[in-house]
């Protein structure tokens, strides 16, 4: 399971990365798509600090700049893939005790918590390329299929 969550987070990654450049090279200001970008960052990161027992969540809809956002997804990338190199396979079933941002207490497996990261991400990722092609530009292609006939596991 471990191999399996790896490549789903470094798709998650580069599909991140992918968004990222394109609106750094198109100069994309629009800032609902800033902001959908802005929570991908922020809910990664606060989803990575409640499965360290590190919680203390940022605001996730708060607006960051495209250089902080690289700064964030670069960083939980690396946060995410260096935690899962540690994981034992019995960790995936283990059980996370945290609090959502309402305070409300949650019980949550590993794996579900992990699954629930890339997909938040996916569904987000799907609007923000609809905005852009909105926007009038092309969007960057981030199936998963794409990025596993560009990187073969």
């Amino acid at each position: 399971m471990t191999e399996y969550f790896k490549r789903l987070f470094s798709f998650n990654n580069w599909a991140n990365k992918e968004i990222l450049d394109c609106l750094i090279i198109n100069n994309i200001e629009d800032e609902k798509i800033i902001r959908l970008m802005s929570h991908v960052a922020h809910a990664q990161g606060n989803w990575y600090k409640r499965i360290v027992n590190q919680q203390n969540d940022a605001m996730v809809w708060s607006v960051l700049s495209l250089e902080e956002i690289g700064r964030q997804l670069e960083q939980n990338g690396k946060h995410w893939l260096d935690y899962l190199n540690r994981l034992q396979e019995f960790d995936f079933r283990r059980s996370l005790h945290y609090r959502n941002l309402q305070g409300q207490p949650f019980t949550n497996d590993i794996q579900d918590i992990l699954a629930h990261v890339v997909n938040h991400s996916t569904y987000h990722r799907g609007q923000i390329i609809l905005s852009i092609r909105n926007a009038g530009y092309p969007p960057p292609l981030t199936d998963y299929i794409y990025y596993a006939r560009l990187f073969p596991g």
